[in-house]
Parts: C-alpha cells; sequence; structure tokens
C-alpha cells in the first residue's frame, strides 16, 4: 500500500497561513495575553450591562467604567493616528525632517505627559474635545519614536535593500514590501495609545479635572470615594482600573511578542518577496 498517496497537499500547504492569522495565533497562545483579552472581553460586556445587575459597589464601579473606556478608546485612537503618521512623515520626507520631527517626540517623550489632561481642563475645559487631543499627546511621541525606529529597521532588511538596487519603483516598494511587513509591529505600537489614555483620564478625574460629572468614569469614582472616607466605593474602581490597566498592557505585551516572532519578509500578495 502506497503510504504516500493523500498527503502530498495537504491543507495547509493549500491554504497558507496569513500573517495576521499566525499572529493572532501566537498571540492567543501567551498565557497573560489570552488572560488580558479574557478579561477585556468581560468588562465590555459587563460594564454595559452593569445598571441591570444592581446597585452595589461592584456594580456601580462597573457602571463608572462605561465612561472611562469609551473614552481611552477615543484618546487611544487619536494617539495611535497621530503617531503613526507622525512616524511615518519622519522616515518619508528626509534626513532633515527626520531630525526635527523625532526631535520634537524625544523631547516630549521626555515630559510628564499625564499632566497634559489635568492642564487642558484647567485651560480649555472638560469637555471630550479638550480632553481626548490632551490624550492623544501622552502617547502619540512615543508611538512616533517606536515607528520610525521599526520603519528604519525594515528599511535595512537585506529584501528592501535587494528591492532598491533592482530599480523597483519606490511605491511598489512601500505597496508590497514595506506596509505589509510593518504592519504587524506597528499595531502592536499603536496599541499602547489605549492604556495610556486610560491611566492618563483616570489620573485627571481623580484630580477632580477629568471628564465632566455628568460622565461616569473610574477617576471621578475613586476622587468621590477618597472624598467621602468610603473604603468600599473606593476598592471596587480602584481594582476595576488596574485590572484594565493590566489587561491591555498584557495584550500590548502578547502583540510585540507577535509581532517579533513573525519576522520572514512578505510581500503584499502575502507570500516571501
Amino acid at each position: 500500500m502506497d503510504r504516500t498517496r493523500g498527503t502530498a497537499a495537504t491543507p495547509k500547504s493549500l491554504w497558507p497561513e496569513s500573517p495576521w492569522r499566525a499572529a493572532g495565533r501566537r498571540l492567543v497562545e501567551r498565557p497573560s495575553a489570552s488572560v488580558g483579552l479574557v478579561v477585556l472581553i468581560t468588562l465590555l460586556f459587563c460594564v454595559p450591562t452593569a445598571p441591570l445587575l444592581g446597585n452595589g459597589p461592584l456594580e456601580r464601579a462597573l457602571a463608572a467604567g462605561q465612561g472611562s473606556l469609551s473614552f481611552a478608546l477615543l484618546g487611544g485612537l487619536l494617539g495611535a493616528a497621530a503617531g503613526l503618521a507622525w512616524g511615518i512623515a519622519a522616515t518619508a520626507l528626509g534626513p532633515r525632517a527626520e531630525r526635527s520631527l523625532m526631535g520634537l517626540a524625544e523631547r516630549l517623550a521626555g515630559l510628564p505627559l499625564a499632566l497634559a489632561l489635568p492642564l487642558a481642563a484647567g485651560l480649555a475645559g472638560r469637555g471630550p474635545g479638550v480632553l481626548a487631543p490632551a490624550a492623544a499627546l501622552t502617547a502619540a511621541p512615543f508611538i512616533a519614536l517606536v515607528t520610525r525606529a521599526e520603519l528604519r529597521a525594515l528599511l535595512r532588511r537585506e529584501f528592501l535593500a535587494a528591492a532598491q538596487a533592482a530599480g523597483v519603483p519606490p511605491g511598489r516598494i512601500l505597496r508590497r514590501h514595506l506596509i505589509p511587513n510593518a504592519a504587524l509591529p506597528l499595531a502592536a505600537a499603536a496599541w499602547t495609545a489605549l492604556p495610556r489614555a486610560l491611566a492618563a483620564e483616570s489620573f485627571a478625574g481623580l484630580l477632580g479635572l477629568g471628564l465632566p460629572g455628568s460622565v461616569p468614569s473610574w477617576g471621578a469614582a475613586l476622587a468621590a470615594a477618597v472624598r467621602a472616607g468610603d473604603p468600599a466605593a473606593l476598592a471596587a474602581p480602584a481594582l476595576l482600573l488596574a485590572l484594565s490597566l493590566w489587561a491591555l498592557h498584557a495584550v500590548g505585551d502578547g502583540l510585540r511578542a507577535a509581532a517579533a516572532s513573525g519576522e520572514t519578509p512578505r510581500t503584499a500578495g502575502g507570500g516571501r518577496p
């Protein structure tokens, strides 16, 4: 009997694993990242339904998380977009622009940017239109620096040098080589804007300079519990905030590890260049 019959072509060879699917598999294989994902999914389900669960300290703390998590998503998306655009522009515009843009990013990254939210709230009000750009500022310089570093590292790779030496047009290099290989590490860098925005808003809320009083948040709940001297009311939002920040960082670490593990150069078509 021919043992090799039917084994020449397997589903894996017929349907090669995409870089994003491989990164997702590597992400969930990390225990801390898997637990972080479960925590985030549980919070996203429980926070909107908290008013239906009761009116105890935990339920009130869960309800307060709606404003914090929504703001973290808004500020994080703004910060990620600004940081990615910043780093890409610095890499694409030439050495002179790169020195200026990255010098600004390095100077801003050395400042206590967590104070940006309370300063913005004190100077211009506590509306989301003021606080969201301030939250974006806490993350954008760091993401810009990581973006520039990732793109520069890719530009030094042999397959890109070979494409440039072969006379491949810059637009095709960008579309078929640079973007597909940079997408995963840049997505991991962009993720870091979420915990930064959440921590910044919570810090501002604890000072009484966060989201408006009509918008519930963990920072405001912590401030109210401190003023009332109520340990039970303090424990629940503090625990949920710490758990959310841990989960976001755990998933971010998993994303970076997944991106670092998938170093085989790929083109836009999914194969090797």
